[in-house]
């Protein structure tokens, strides 16, 4: 178990920069949040949260994302996945148990209750 614990924590620490990172500019992404000035810069950072260019008109003149940015963005998902799995497997382990299972059954709940009473036209 000590192992896993090791896994979980290293992965967490070597991908947290990145993981905030997609965080932050996914939620700006969602409210359509533009700051001014800065505005520019968010669009930007968001190309390589979404893998477009930068608005140029030539497509191919310059882009923020590589196939080597993809390829560790695909390994970041992997690795989050994992983690999230390590971390499940020591609640249950650490934690109490129906604790545990009660906040998956909610974390898979509250968003489906939500999308079944807010959604429209589905």
């Amino acid at each position: 178990m000590n192992l896993l614990r090791r896994i979980h924590l290293y992965l967490g620490c070597f991908f947290a920069p990145m993981l905030v990172f997609f965080s932050i500019s996914g939620m700006w992404q969602v409210y359509g949040v533009q700051w001014g000035d800065n505005a520019r810069v968010l669009q930007l950072l968001s190309t390589i949260h979404m893998g477009h260019n930068m608005g140029f008109k030539d497509r191919h003149a310059f882009t923020l994302t590589s196939p080597y940015l993809e390829y560790f963005v695909v390994l970041m998902a992997a690795s989050l996945v994992t983690s999230i799995i390590l971390g499940v497997i020591m609640a249950f382990k650490f934690g109490r148990g129906t604790l545990a299972l009660a906040s998956l059954a909610a974390g898979a709940l509250v968003p489906l209750i939500l999308i079944l009473l807010f959604a429209h036209n589905v």
